[in-house]
């Protein structure tokens, strides 16, 4: 049984029915009996691409190749042809439950697929890494968080916002808009990574005091949740380099957010 909290949540998240959640749940439970084997859905053209380059593959897919995913899954997000169902919600919050994936997601909608190929190739290496050390991917990203040994490579300082190139604000629009709804469908355990993800997305947009509230209720949710714990102590001391000339304002609810003025 998925938990559920009994305090209040602190944001507003979309509406959606209750035969809405019920499909979601029954697609999650798709997900779940179906592992190891999971089915990937993305739009025509990234399946087109993603067969593609997995023609030149061999064997079954690696740990780090099935998180490698979320690239055409990504994407997938910004095709006008494809349909958000469900069952793409489903996937997403599977997804979000890997180290790395929140991250991952929220720099690729920010700065476009090349940053995400870039991400994948990152995690390649560091699954080769906690190999040699006879981790999971998982656990060797877990330990290298708690010794705050991730290197900060140029992908690390465009997370934490420490670069002026600005961020592809359409796309990040599109994507907190989904996700939003995704979070909305997802049982509340669920919720955390993608309140996560939503919250930096936020954040690279100037929404400083709106990302913090979805990482409280992240927080209110999953206490000690340890990327919200670290996006959270980052945002409260910070805003990205590339939003500080901008003059932002905030529409009152925790749906609306938009530039109020044109960059100085």
């Amino acid at each position: 049984m998925y938990r559920l909290t009994d305090s209040e949540p602190l944001i507003r998240l979309p509406e959606v029915t209750w035969a809405e959640v019920a499909d979601t749940y029954l697609e999650l439970g798709r997900i779940s009996d179906g592992l190891p084997h999971f089915r990937a859905i993305m739009s025509t053209t990234e399946a087109k691409r993603h067969s593609a380059e997995r023609a030149r593959a061999s064997g079954v897919m690696t740990h780090a190749e099935v998180l490698g995913l979320i690239v055409p899954i990504t994407e997938t997000l910004f095709d006008d042809s494809a349909t958000v169902s469900l069952a793409f919600h489903a996937q997403l919050m599977v997804m979000f439950g890997f180290p790395t994936i929140p991250e991952s997601l929220a720099l690729q909608t920010a700065f476009g697929r090349r940053v995400g190929e870039q991400q994948h190739l990152k995690l390649v290496r560091l699954s080769d890494r906690a190999q040699r050390r006879g981790l999971s991917v998982d656990e060797y990203v877990d330990d290298l968080r708690r010794r705050n040994a991730v290197e900060h490579d140029h992908l690390v300082r465009k997370f934490l916002g420490k670069i002026s190139h600005e961020p592809d604000e359409s796309r990040l629009e599109t994507a907190v808009s989904i996700l939003r709804r995704t979070a909305a469908l997802a049982p509340e355990e669920l919720r955390p990574p993608v309140l996560c993800a939503i919250a930096w997305m936020l954040w690279a947009r100037g929404r400083g005091v709106l990302a913090l509230a979805h990482l409280a209720e992240a927080l209110r949710i999953e206490p000690g949740h340890v990327l919200a714990c670290g996006l959270m102590l980052h945002f409260s001391g910070t805003t990205p380099k590339w939003t500080r000339s901008w003059s932002w304002r905030e529409k009152g609810n925790c749906g609306g957010w938009s530039p109020c003025s044109t960059r100085s």
